[in-house]
């Protein structure tokens, strides 16, 4: 074992949704432990952050250090090495790493998600100049503008129905039929200044200095370029593989499914928060989730292990 300690909790993600965690669970008085590199987040990696309350716009590597740094006054023990495994021994939690093996009494799951790449030319070149994973984050740059909205599903359609409200007009291109979203489609279609193009494949990503159009085809037609502002790529893709380790239900989408608002999951001692929940994935509701599963995580422990030794 790399620590003999036992854990009261282990947080596995050292983003905003493991980091408020951490910093609950020090104010707890819970021995605790944080897998994980906040300065390998989607936080630390996003360009200007504008939408957190307190800050009118801050550097995301400035705001996950922020984070980092409120967990220096508790006795937490951070390692920057992810879990490759997790399994049961008893009524505790073993923790794989390459490192060596950690034990913890409960685990609260925050591992994020990661960006829907499409891996086509242009795209990581115009990463924050007109490229953008996160409508919500970035909108408001691209006000009385053109833009483009990648994707389908809830996800894709919700976030164009907002930019619907700040930019001049919005191109849905989508590679399925239509956007496929039953919450949103009808709303979508009434919209004046929203176009959806079904089948869709886009090629590249093309400009100067910045974004300035997408190369594509229609239902396998002829190639075509649209001319546009901004370009938002949506959709995430949950970072769930430890919920086969640890017997957790997932929805299709494949994000951990909880109770909310404690944030438990079906299996006691284990709780989940931040974007690997699923819903809106926004800095304010991963920090929000963090808090409730460390509550939820305190309660537990006292509740199952009160007087027992650690």
């Amino acid at each position: 074992m790399a620590e003999e300690t036992i854990y009261d909790v282990a947080i596995i993600g050292a983003g905003p949704a493991g980091l408020t965690a951490g910093l609950y669970c020090g104010r707890a008085n819970l021995s605790t432990i944080v897998f994980g590199d906040p300065f390998d987040s989607q936080l630390a990696k996003a360009g200007d952050v504008e939408n957190y309350p307190g800050f009118d716009s801050i550097h995301g590597i400035v705001l996950a250090e922020k984070f980092s740094k409120g967990l220096e006054k508790y006795k937490i023990t951070t390692v920057i090495n992810y879990v490759g495994r997790i399994s049961r021994r008893d009524d505790r939690f073993v923790l794989s790493t390459d490192v060596g093996e950690f034990q913890a009494k409960s685990v609260i799951v925050s591992t994020g998600s990661k960006h829907r790449e499409l891996n086509i030319p242009g795209e990581k070149d115009y990463l924050y100049r007109g490229v953008s994973y996160c409508a919500v984050c970035d909108g408001s740059f691209y006000k009385g503008k053109t833009v483009a909205m990648i994707g389908y599903g809830d996800q894709a359609a919700s976030a164009a129905i907002y930019l619907a409200g700040l930019a001049k007009h919005v191109t849905v291109l989508t590679s399925k039929p239509d956007v496929e979203s039953p919450i949103y489609s009808e709303q979508l279609k009434s919209l004046g200044n929203v176009e959806v193009i079904g089948g869709a494949k886009v090629l590249a990503i093309e400009g100067n200095e910045f974004a300035e159009r997408i190369r594509f085809k229609e239902n396998g037609g002829e190639e075509m370029s649209l001319r546009i502002d901004g370009i938002f790529i949506e959709g995430g893709v949950p970072n769930s593989v430890l919920a086969n380790d640890l017997g957790l239900d997932l929805d299709k989408k494949g994000n951990i499914a909880v109770d909310r608002p404690d944030m438990t999951t079906k299996v006691e001692g284990v709780f989940a928060a931040g974007d690997v929940t699923g819903g809106l994935h926004q800095i304010s509701k991963a920090v929000g989730e963090g808090a409730c599963a460390a509550v939820s995580a305190a309660i537990f422990i006292k509740r199952k292990f009160k007087g027992k030794p650690r």
